[in-house]
């Protein structure tokens, strides 16, 4: 079995990055897809767990039994569908401790090109919106929450925003490795 810290990496990277967010799930549930395996190992850079999408094609990433944090549930739909390698817009429900409070925060995922194991392995970054040219949010329907979050709430705006501003960097191995 493989070191189960991803939830506690990918929990992290959202809490400490100036992330996308949104109060409500925006990938509809007929609109989501399931990776091209139901089983697969999800990535945040060499911390990767196995898991498999459940009947509704959502991926659930469970804490180590020993710790008391949420499960997170991962959605997927296609954002730029390149025959050879697809880049999927990841949507990560994140829970509080007494499940009072819900945010839906936004990653993208691609498969790892040198990646080791026979499973299918992906790997997520975090787009942040920090990244943003001065007026582009504002262009996309984006709105900045505080320093460190952007509030997503048009799914398809926030889509073309993000392959505006990051298709050159889905190519690039660096922007898949960054912290």
């Amino acid at each position: 079995m493989l070191p189960p810290r991803i939830l506690a990496a990918l929990i992290g990277l959202i809490t400490l990055s100036a992330c996308f967010y949104s109060e409500v799930p925006l990938i509809p549930p007929d609109e989501q897809v399931t990776l091209p395996y139901n089983g697969v190992v999800l990535c945040l850079d060499d911390d990767c767990r196995i898991v498999m999408a459940d009947e509704d094609g959502v991926y659930e990433i469970s804490p180590p039994q020993d710790e008391d944090d949420k499960p997170l549930f991962v959605r997927f739909q296609v954002l730029i569908a390149n025959e050879d390698n697809p880049v999927y817009l990841a949507e990560a429900e994140m829970r509080d401790d007494d499940d009072q409070d819900v945010s839906y925060q936004y990653l993208v995922a691609h498969m790892r090109m040198d990646a080791t194991t026979h499973v299918p392995t992906y790997e997520f970054a975090m787009p942040s919106c920090n990244d943003a040219p001065d007026g582009m949010l504002e262009t996309f329907g984006i709105e900045r929450a505080d320093n460190y979050a952007c509030r997503v709430t048009d799914l398809d705006a926030f889509k073309q925003y993000l392959i505006a501003v990051h298709s050159a960097d889905f190519e690039s191995e660096a922007f898949w490795k960054e912290d």
